[in-house]
């Protein structure tokens, strides 16, 4: 479960920053707000394991496909 008071913004960078594969993320914005939403994902707590599952199934079944070879 997400907490309500994370913006999706912010909900994506953590799940970013919790993948091993991943060093940094850099989130692009256009507005100051925007850039202090994206820096404080990095201090928010871990996602739980069950919400990181289900955001693995998200991915493999619709983005692997459309991403994955570009790296």
């Amino acid at each position: 479960m997400i907490p309500r008071d994370w913006t999706l913004a912010q909900t994506a960078l953590r799940w970013i920053l919790m993948s091993p594969e991943v060093s940094c993320a850099i989130p692009g914005a256009k507005l100051p707000e925007q850039v202090e939403e994206n820096v404080k994902a990095a201090d928010l707590p871990p996602l739980a394991e069950k919400t990181m599952q289900q955001f693995r199934l998200i991915y493999e079944s619709f983005v692997r496909s459309e991403v994955h070879h570009r790296w």
